[in-house]
């Protein structure tokens, strides 16, 4: 018993001493992906969005702290599963930076991929190719930079439209033809 209460308060007084430091590790890590994609930034802070109306692409966001833009997390699905990317968008709508944080996409593409579309606005993202033999994941990434640039509009105040094509087509279909069963 002496023992186990002598290696129990060791264990309490080493954590003590480097949890402060692991913290400021894993802060400085966080802050690192973050500064990948908005290079010039100065600092970063998570901000809220439980009450935001998002694409549902949008796992988490943060603004820059001297007020450039935000960088937003997302999860998105190209030809497999879970495609974490983090984007930047400066307060003009440009893309800062993309990068593709974690995938189990088969061919690799979305590593490199994100490149294509710093300095783009909403209508140069338009215009990015996707790569033959990685069509469905290049689409995914594509599809969610928009929803990256649709977040940093919504954040600052502004109104956008969210919804898929398939429910903006399901929609007008039923204002045009109300007496339809189902689309």
């Amino acid at each position: 018993v002496c023992i186990c209460v002598v290696i129990t308060s060791l264990l309490a007084v080493t954590n003590s001493i480097t949890a402060p430091i692991i913290e400021k590790n894993n802060n400085a890590s966080a802050n690192e992906a973050l500064l990948e994609v908005m290079p010039n930034g100065t600092g970063f802070e998570s901000v809220d969005i439980s009450k935001q109306t998002l694409p549902s692409t949008v796992t988490e966001v943060f603004k820059e702290t001297s007020n450039m833009g935000y960088v937003v997390k997302l999860l998105t699905s190209g030809y497999a599963s879970d495609m974490v990317i983090m984007c930047g968008v400066s307060n003009d709508g440009v893309v800062t930076g993309a990068v593709c944080l974690s995938s189990n996409e088969t061919l690799g593409k979305e590593k490199t991929y994100g490149e294509n579309f710093t300095n783009k606005d909403a209508n140069g993202v338009d215009a990015v190719d996707t790569i033959a033999s990685a069509t469905k994941t290049t689409a995914a990434y594509k599809s969610a930079i928009k929803d990256a640039l649709n977040t940093a509009i919504i954040m600052g105040g502004g109104s956008v439209d969210i919804r898929t094509e398939e429910e903006i087509l399901a929609d007008n279909l039923s204002a045009a033809l109300p007496s339809g069963d189902k689309f």
